[in-house]
């Protein structure tokens, strides 16, 4: 009896160890992210909230594990899962070919566009791309917008990377926007709407980037976190993600 006692607390204790993802079982989720990205995720009365924090809330529920957030500014968000002091980072994080080189990205769960924003009472409208170098244009250090400016409007000598005022996050480049110390602000689309219809900001959309940005989660470098984060994705499927979204940008 008592070797029979032995054996079935041993596999208890293998059960409740086995919880979570097959790469660390017994250990926390350590979480890194950048609460200034509404509605992907920002803090509200001294609380987390958003799409991409319900979307791993979820996943944490169905496998019976746990996380530990930390919060950081965008490039600290970034740096701490590619150099491992986080598992997983999430606030609107755009897969770029340049960030996986360092990182391991979750399937797609989102698809936005991207918007340049002005106060609605300036009513600046951009109808050609050589009307920008009359702005001063702003977006957080490190954001993707980065690699459009680099690629497609510098080359085109529409704007360079140097006429760009840089913030260490979207938050900070709003209120520039506000206090007028820049004239158009880089965005994606869901954060616009959010703007406009829950923070009932005086923003209007100057220009729509033709093309689409595709968001997904960051993982520290051949995660089994990350493929077991993508099979509870496919459990979802697309229709409750799209309810997710819904609810945070209707």
């Amino acid at each position: 009896m008592r070797l029979e006692r032995i054996i079935t607390t041993l596999l208890v204790g293998l059960f409740l160890l086995g919880g979570c993802s097959k790469e660390e079982p017994s250990k926390l989720i350590k979480v890194a992210i950048s609460p200034a990205v509404p509605p992907m995720l920002f803090e509200k009365d001294g609380k987390y909230s958003g799409i991409d924090l319900e979307i791993f809330e979820g996943y944490c529920k169905s496998r019976g594990c746990t996380f530990k957030v930390t919060a950081y500014d965008w490039l600290g968000m970034l740096g701490a899962v590619t150099s491992g002091q986080a598992d997983v980072a999430f606030s609107g994080i755009s897969i770029t070919d340049k960030r996986k080189e360092v990182m391991d990205f979750s399937n797609p769960y989102f698809t936005s566009t991207w918007q340049l924003i002005g106060l609605k009472n300036r009513n600046i409208k951009i109808t050609d791309l050589s009307q920008l170098s009359k702005y001063t244009i702003a977006y957080p250090t490190g954001s993707v917008f980065d690699d459009y400016v680099k690629n497609v409007l510098q080359p085109k000598g529409y704007y360079s990377v140097e006429q760009v005022k840089l913030y260490p996050s979207p938050t900070e480049a709003l209120l520039a926007l506000q206090n007028g110390n820049v004239d158009l602000v880089f965005v994606d689309n869901v954060m616009l709407v959010n703007y406009q219809k829950t923070l009932n900001l005086p923003v209007s959309s100057s220009y729509q980037v033709v093309g689409f940005d595709n968001l997904g989660f960051a993982f520290k470098k051949n995660s089994e976190l990350r493929d077991d984060f993508n099979l509870y994705l496919a459990e979802l499927g697309p229709k409750k993600i799209k309810a997710i979204i819904d609810r945070w940008t209707q």
